[in-house]
């Protein structure tokens, strides 16, 4: 094909280990958290020398940059991708929770790692913090913009679209550390259509509200 570049070894072999440090990586700090977390572990885990990691990362806080904002990049590409096939709001509040869940789980090595990160985004240096918060807030911007949009056409009642884009993100945050941390065996579709559905209510327009719970009140007493 015209205009087709193949890599090189080099670039092939490069890309490889950077892949398996970051991995490892992500590892030993969803495992150890940044403090205990040493480049030597990191080494072991991707199977290589210690002194390599130094060709390509110069210390343990540019490699956990790097990781962090590697997993917060395709996480954030599968979110998109997923909301993008969402016909309407409601639709892809679900899918913005079922990816992110989904990605989690996946990966608790790296969520473990992201929670340890947002509790040291408390009392990181404020230049540190300025650029974790921007990572933070590239997680929410989709679904603001589509609160927004459906806020502006009156499909929901007017809303504080990042204020409600953030409180999902929060509540979809604990529920999946609840999903770890539990021994339940609840199937995880059914809490998040549970979730969608109570996020939903707070979201609907009352007039819609009102309806249904007329249609409910009708039912009864039939």
């Amino acid at each position: 094909m015209a205009g087709h570049i193949t890599p090189t070894k080099e670039a092939v072999l490069t890309a490889y280990r950077r892949a398996a440090l970051l991995k490892g990586a992500v590892r030993v700090f969803g495992e150890c958290g940044f403090e205990s977390a040493t480049m030597e572990r990191i080494a072991q885990e991707a199977d290589v020398a210690k002194g390599t990691i130094y060709l390509y990362y110069r210390s343990k806080q540019s490699i956990y940059d790097a990781a962090l904002g590697d997993g917060l990049t395709e996480l954030e590409t599968r979110t998109e991708a997923a909301m993008q096939q969402a016909p309407a709001l409601r639709e892809a509040i679900t899918a913005f929770i079922t990816t992110r869940a989904e990605y989690f789980l996946e990966h608790r090595d790296f969520f473990r790692m992201y929670v340890g990160a947002i509790a040291r985004h408390l009392t990181s240096p404020k230049s540190k913090a300025s650029e974790f918060q921007a990572l933070v807030d590239r997680q929410t911007r989709r679904l603001e913009q589509t609160i927004a949009r459906a806020s502006g056409r009156r499909e929901i009642r007017r809303v504080d679209a990042a204020a409600t884009a953030l409180a999902i993100f929060d509540i979809t945050r604990g529920f999946v550390a609840r999903r770890i941390t539990s021994t339940g065996t609840r199937d995880a579709a059914d809490d998040v259509q549970f979730l969608a559905g109570l996020i939903w209510l707070g979201l609907e327009k009352e007039k819609g509200r009102r309806k249904k719970e007329t249609g409910k009140e009708k039912g009864k007493g039939e």
